[in-house]
């Protein structure tokens, strides 16, 4: 009988410990998730604490992507101003609305009769699709679309014009900077305009020469038609302490008038001269005077006459359908340049696919209605534009990882991994120089935001097969610009640095 007991005793001990063997075994590997987080609140902790971000608004996210876990943040449902880390929302509709393989088309039409000489009696309609590449130079096979039509013309047979070249904008018939814009940014070459048609980069080069008394003249590299320049500019004067250098622009969409006024400082001899880019109000007038200094090239007669074209019918002829590149293209290099004009212009295409007036506020609406179909609380987005320049557009850090989650998670469904179209810090695009010499370079892919009193960051680590989507905002610093990207960088180091 004690034999008995004993051994019942025993194997029932045996089975216990088991039993707290594998009860020890579950509760550790439930705990691991929140042992790995652990360090990576401390570091997101260090980062809030720092001197350079103390008294700043500061948000972090780090979200897991295969559970949509947060594993460290603070402030992660307060509204934080983004600037162009709302880029990051704008592309992520577009792939997930539009398609990776979306295109614009820019159609031309002759119109009229063409007679055995081959003279076109009418005219030349250029039909806008609101492509933003038209004649980029960040797409160098961009630049030929002129080219292009020139030989569409020639193939027709078509040797001489009496009429006009017409360019159809009524495909964006809303104004061309967003409503929240400041005027301040209107003028420069990152707040120009989206349109119909848009050429160039909708930008122009203005050269300053400086005069014998220290005035400066200013004209446009190039002719721009229908754009008035206005410049009051000098040298600082010697021993003006007082006047601070800068310049001071205002561009007048209605009356094509650019205003430059300021002072700049002394320079030394050989070196007084200097060039700077501003928005072209008017693309489509460049792109016409284009074309007529091309046909007179081609050995092509250009008459311009509108009389009897209103009258006048005939025969309707497709020339040219001119497609952009893909949209995955067309982000890639929105991202990679932080292109407001690409941004606003993917944004307001977004209902004009739907057959909607392609206004910003339709975009806006698009996209909170996307992301609130997709189970996102839209009440995180302030969205003002599709680039982030309006000052008073916002975005919470979970937000902003919460679409960069569904993003990724959809790349087979969209057919492209989102993450893939983000610059790589330390190698690429506007964050080529963070984490320039460190362990983490060209190991983490981050859309960057910056603006008076704003630095942001959203984007995925790794680069390749993400784990995690983070998003850091900085709103209202007192310290150096510098040092909060110094902090930026220590806060990703020890995040991810050990990994």
């Amino acid at each position: 009988m004690r034999n008995y007991i004993g051994k019942h005793f025993a194997h029932y001990t045996l089975m216990l410990n088991k039993l707290i063997l594998a009860i020890i075994t579950i509760l550790a590997a439930a705990a691991q998730p929140a042992m790995a987080a652990r360090p990576k609140q401390g570091a997101v902790d260090r980062f809030t604490s720092s001197k350079a971000i103390s008294h700043a608004l500061a948000g972090v996210c780090v979200m897991d992507l295969a559970t949509g876990r947060v594993v460290a943040g603070c402030n992660i449902d307060k509204g934080i101003v983004s600037a162009s880390t709302m880029k990051v929302v704008t592309a992520a509709s577009a792939l997930e609305l539009l398609g990776k393989d979306f295109t614009y088309h820019t159609r031309v039409y002759a119109i009229g009769d063409i007679d055995p000489t081959g003279r076109l009696t009418g005219k030349i309609r250029v039909v806008g699709g609101g492509d933003p590449t038209l004649g980029s130079r960040h797409f160098k096979e961009r630049t030929a679309f002129v080219d292009t039509l020139v030989q569409c013309l020639q193939a027709a047979g078509i040797t001489e014009i009496r009429g006009s070249i017409e360019l159809d904008r009524s495909a964006i018939p809303d104004q061309p900077v967003p409503g929240y814009w400041m005027v301040e940014d209107i003028p420069e070459s990152y707040g120009t305009g989206y349109h119909a048609i848009n050429f160039a980069d909708n930008q122009t080069l203005v050269k300053f020469t400086r005069q014998w008394d220290g005035t400066y003249l200013a004209a446009t590299a190039r002719k721009i038609p229908g754009l008035r320049l206005n410049c009051h500019v000098r040298e600082q004067f010697k021993g003006d302490t007082i006047n601070r250098p800068g310049l001071t622009s205002r561009l007048y969409y209605n009356g094509g008038l650019l205003q430059i006024d300021g002072i700049v400082a002394r320079r030394r001899r050989g070196r007084e001269n200097f060039a700077s880019w501003y928005a072209n109000p008017a693309p489509h007038r460049l792109l016409a005077d284009s074309i007529e200094q091309s046909l007179s090239s081609h050995d092509i007669g250009y008459h311009p006459s509108t009389e009897g074209l209103s009258h006048h019918t005939g025969d309707t002829l497709q020339l040219l359908d001119y497609p952009s590149p893909p949209l995955t293209e067309i982000l890639e290099s929105m991202l990679f340049r932080s292109d407001n004009m690409y941004a606003e212009g993917v944004l307001r295409t977004l209902p004009l696919a739907a057959g909607l007036p392609a206004t910003t506020a339709n975009g806006v609406r698009i996209v909170n209605k996307l992301w609130k179909s997709r189970g996102l609380d839209t009440d995180g987005l302030a969205m003002k534009d599709g680039s982030g320049l309006a000052r008073n557009g916002w975005a919470t850090p979970q937000f902003l990882c919460d679409v960069l989650r569904l993003a990724y998670a959809d790349r087979d469904s969209i057919g492209a991994d989102y993450s893939q179209l983000l610059p790589r810090a330390g190698r690429e695009g506007s964050v080529k120089r963070l984490l320039l010499r460190t362990p983490l370079r060209g190991k983490i892919v981050l859309k960057s935001g910056s603006m008076g009193g704003v630095q942001c960051y959203a984007g995925y680590y790794p680069a390749s097969r993400p784990r995690y989507a983070v998003a850091i905002m900085v709103n209202n610093f007192p310290s150096k610009r510098s040092q909060v990207v110094s902090q930026v960088q220590t806060l990703l180091l020890d995040l991810f640095g050990s990994n």
